[in-house]
């Protein structure tokens, strides 16, 4: 069974995932069916969503990435805070997320942030 760590850094790491299919495969493997997510921007439900999701981000936010900047854990909750970051590796936005794990799978995700 993989880490809440290692879950968080799939995660994390789909943001940036030019490759739909790897991105879905991913994803799959750590959320639950019933997953959840929400921001200022969106509701939606489960990975297929979600990597939808972040497609469009990427392609509005080419080459963009995140940074974890805090990470706590308790229980099956997590709260991440993070930098958003440009081609150059400048910070761009910041904002934090906040999660609950259900069977070793995210299973909701709420993000905040600042819109533009």
């Amino acid at each position: 069974m993989r880490s809440i760590n290692e879950i968080w850094e799939t995660y994390r790491s789909s943001w940036s995932n030019n490759d739909s299919e790897n991105r879905e495969t991913n994803l799959r493997e750590v959320v639950t069916d019933d997953f959840e997510y929400r921001d200022p921007n969106v509701e939606l439900k489960g990975y297929e969503q979600l990597s939808e999701y972040m497609g469009q981000f990427q392609n509005e936010f080419k080459l963009a990435s995140f940074t974890i900047t805090d990470f706590n854990i308790h229980h099956d909750r997590v709260m991440a805070n993070w930098d958003m970051l440009n081609e150059q590796k400048d910070v761009v936005g910041n904002g934090v997320d906040f999660a609950q794990f259900e069977n070793g799978k995210l299973k909701h995700i709420t993000g905040f942030f600042k819109e533009n």
